[in-house]
């Protein structure tokens, strides 16, 4: 017995194209570039800690000066959150 023949291609095609009016549109896709100033790209060094010959107010001085470096970080943080969100509200 032959073997039965394919059908074409374009057959296949017909069958499906009632299905691509159900089909849901391709989402939109927009690039923007956002800018953020160099300076608030880098936050203030950490300090080294202090040595352990270093006494109380040596000790005292570099948790300040830590917890310092710690808030000049999240502020810049914060500014470049409020940047990238007005700028992404106003494409």
């Amino acid at each position: 017995m032959p073997p039965h023949p394919r059908p074409p291609a374009w057959r296949a095609l017909l069958l499906l194209l009632p299905f691509a009016a159900c089909a849901a549109p391709a989402p939109q896709i927009q690039l923007q570039r956002l800018s953020v100033p160099a300076g608030l790209l880098a936050c203030q060094a950490q300090p080294e800690p202090p040595l352990d010959s270093a006494d109380d107010a040596d000790l005292a001085g570099w948790v300040l000066d830590l917890a310092e470096a710690g808030a000049d970080c999240r502020a810049k943080l914060e500014r470049v959150r409020d940047l990238v969100a007005a700028q992404a509200a106003h494409p």
